[in-house]
């Protein structure tokens, strides 16, 4: 058999390009930027004087990193085909609580750079709130327009006949797999975080941050993908087990 590629598929065809959903997507865009910007501007006491200096999202206890990674989680529920396509409520229901959490993350990160602009005062200097939280504000502000566009299809959610939820069974390869998988989480945020810090003399609360999430997330795989090893060796050995006993 020859196998060749379709010449129909269009570009950008993995994601679902409906008004709501682009908006979930421009906001998480928008949210992302401001993110990375500054927070916070103003004048500090330095050696030679008053200096410029300003406050970031990614310094501080990395609110900024959060509000990345949570603006692109979101915006991979809302616009890729699968979750977007899934039968499952629950999948199409995350969306509204990582903005939820997102907006969480900007209220935290306003009164961070608040902070910082206080201790500023304190040594003589001045500062002010920068373009990049509002741009952080008004990017959740537009995913959270988004999702209240999609919120009526998924409130009068109509359940399929071959929901893969009612096919979910509970096996222990799938709880050795979770207990393994969070172990794995655990081991690997910790030697993410001690790669970030050997990093920089100075540790960076952001790097950190960066650190334990994809740590976490390369040790919860390493976990399941052990789990799932073992259980195949372990079914290979009884299939050799069971056929030397049929064979004598």
């Amino acid at each position: 058999m020859r196998w060749e590629p379709t010449k129909e598929r269009r570009r950008f065809a993995s994601f679902v390009r409906s008004p709501a959903r682009l908006t979930v997507g421009i906001g998480a865009f928008v949210t992302a930027v401001g993110s990375v910007m500054p927070w916070a501007e103003g004048t500090v006491p330095g050696l030679r004087g008053f200096e410029p200096g300003f406050f970031s999202g990614l310094g501080g206890a990395g609110d900024g990193i959060m509000l990345l990674l949570l603006a692109g989680g979101t915006a991979f529920l809302v616009l890729h085909q699968t979750p977007a396509s899934s039968r499952v409520r629950l999948v199409h229901l995350l969306p509204y609580l990582v903005v939820l959490f997102s907006a969480l993350t900007v209220i935290n990160g306003y009164r961070a750079a608040l902070l910082e602009i206080a201790s500023w005062e304190r040594r003589g200097g001045s500062g002010s709130l920068a373009p990049g939280l509002w741009l952080a504000v008004a990017g959740v502000v537009i995913m959270a327009v988004g999702l209240a566009a999609l919120l009526p299809g998924v409130v009068r959610w109509t359940r399929a006949s071959d929901d893969p939820a009612d096919l979910m069974t509970v096996s222990r390869r799938g709880l050795a797999e979770v207990v393994v998988g969070g172990l794995g989480m655990l081991v690997g945020g910790a030697l993410g975080i001690e790669v970030a810090v050997s990093l920089t003399p100075v540790p960076v609360i952001g790097l950190i941050a960066l650190g334990a999430v994809f740590g976490g997330l390369l040790g919860g795989y390493a976990g399941s993908w052990l789990v799932g090893l073992g259980a195949e060796a372990l079914a290979r050995r009884r299939h050799d087990h069971a056929e030397h006993h049929s064979s004598r």
